[in-house]
């Protein structure tokens, strides 16, 4: 699909609430279908929680359950919040130890059958839940699914759009750009439990974690270029401005599962710290 045309998709899906929808949610008996539980952690993303919100509850799925878990906000979040609280499950701002807490609070708030997370600053296509639920109904062996992303900017623009291989144990321990996006992803919540869940102790890699947890018990299906979800890029996000920090810690976990002083997701994570620090010095000298 071209640029233009996803964001076009997107831009008509964030718009505002499409009340035929939550209408149907409603009065449709959509109780029959298996329940979707999202939940949204926020901090300080005013700016773009709206976007979010949008996307998910546009969504067609009629048994879907959103929760949208807070850590006291100092922007207008809260506000964003209130204008959509009658459609939201239960939802919360109170100090929190960050994301993944944040995350964890939701979920044991959750009663879907199938569960995953949006961050508040990410937006889901539409469909995509749909297509997700779909299948893991067919595949009743799989724990997770996943499908393609478009990074975003802070304006909705398309920086690019990426597919993933099949994400299997070994890359994921062994190889290079083996991890998914995690708002293009959906889990089977009994597989989710049986495998441990989330670290609580991991700020920047617990989906990668939870990936490798998910793959020992469970497998995973691909939906290949399937348009998903958008994940922003912008200059206060985790994946941008904490690079040096979410890659040590991706190494220790990668450690931790493998026992392996050096491989190739080890190394490859060191020199990513050393080609960020080069970028810094350029930085500084155009500054200067």
């Amino acid at each position: 699909m071209e640029t233009r045309e996803l964001e076009k998709i997107l831009k008509d899906h964030t718009a505002g609430l499409r009340e035929e929808l939550i209408r149907e949610r409603r009065t449709s008996g959509g109780n029959q279908l298996p329940r979707v539980s999202i939940i949204t952690p926020s901090f300080n993303q005013g700016r773009f929680i709206e976007r979010t919100i949008v996307s998910i509850l546009n969504q067609d799925w009629p048994n879907l359950e959103y929760i949208i878990v807070d850590g006291c906000s100092t922007d207008e979040t809260v506000n964003v919040i209130k204008k959509y609280e009658e459609h939201i499950a239960w939802w919360v701002s109170e100090p929190d130890k960050g994301q993944t807490d944040a995350i964890l609070k939701g979920l044991s708030r959750a009663t879907g059958e199938f569960v995953t997370w949006v961050c508040s600053d990410d937006v889901l296509f539409p469909g995509a839940v749909r297509t997700m639920v779909e299948a893991l109904i067919k595949d009743s062996s799989a724990g997770i699914v996943y499908g393609a992303t478009a990074f975003i900017d802070e304006n909705d623009r398309v920086i690019k759009v990426l597919s993933y291989r099949d994400m299997t144990l070994h890359s994921l321990l062994y190889e290079k750009h083996s991890t998914i996006a995690q708002p293009s992803s959906l889990m089977r919540r009994s597989v989710y439990e049986a495998s441990g869940g989330l670290d609580p102790s991991l700020s920047y890699t617990m989906d990668y974690d939870l990936w490798i947890k998910l793959l020992k018990i469970s497998k995973a299906v691909n939906l290949g270029d399937v348009v998903l979800s958008g994940y922003r890029l912008h200059d206060v996000s985790k994946t941008v401005g904490s690079y040096r920090k979410m890659a040590l810690e991706k190494i220790a976990v990668n450690r931790r599962h493998t026992g392996d002083w050096m491989n190739k997701v080890i190394y490859s994570h060191y020199w990513y710290i050393v080609e960020d620090w080069f970028r810094g010095i350029r930085r500084k000298w155009r500054k200067e």
